[in-house]
């Protein structure tokens, strides 16, 4: 299955899903259930409610993609669909987060990791820092949070996220700013306290 699809071969795809294609679906599942996992896992930071999460986001895609008007922002409506899966679960829940960064899901997601880095130490190092930064995240408020991810870990546009989080585009640029300020501020903490 391609992990890259065209603009233009992906609204083709949306098109055949909405006439009812479940072939169509599973592409699109295969495309973008790893980068929603993803995006979900950073903002719970539980990869038990990210798994969850994704798969009420793809159900939720599969009944209602007949109601997209416009195949061709398929893309931001489903982060969107994925934001929302994740506020319902945090209101139910009415608790703080917690980040899981078990063993199998560091690899996965550690975007600090670098398979060919053969040292230990700076291996170990990457991923003390990904649990700093993902510590970081959940102390974030969530408008923070979203527009960080989308843009750091997701490579998405200032424009692409002003889709998903329908926010003004000064806005997202005003809230990315804050957010890597607050990052950098935790790693540098942590840097100066662990003597690096």
């Amino acid at each position: 299955m391609p992990t890259e699809i065209s603009p233009g071969e992906l609204e083709q795809t949306v098109r055949r899903v909405q006439e009812g294609s479940s072939e169509e679906f599973q592409k699109l599942y295969s495309l973008f259930s790893r980068q929603i996992f993803n995006f979900i896992w950073r903002l719970m930071g539980s990869t038990e409610d990210a798994e969850d999460l994704t798969q009420e986001t793809f159900l939720k895609v599969h009944r209602e993609i007949k109601n997209l008007r416009n195949p061709g922002h398929f893309k931001f409506w489903l982060y969107r669909i994925a934001r929302n899966e994740v506020y319902q679960k945090q209101r139910r829940s009415k608790r703080d987060p917690e980040v899981s960064l078990d063993d199998d899901a560091v690899d996965y997601h550690d975007f600090l990791s670098d398979p060919l880095d053969a040292d230990p130490e700076k291996r170990i190092l990457r991923r003390e820092l990904s649990g700093v930064v993902g510590r970081a995240l959940q102390q974030m408020s969530p408008k923070y949070r979203d527009v960080f991810v989308l843009a750091v870990f997701h490579k998405m546009s200032y424009e692409e996220i002003t889709r998903v989080v329908d926010r003004s585009l000064l806005s997202v640029k005003t809230d990315i700013y804050r957010a890597r300020i607050m990052v950098k501020e935790v790693l540098r903490e942590y840097l100066k306290r662990h003597g690096q």
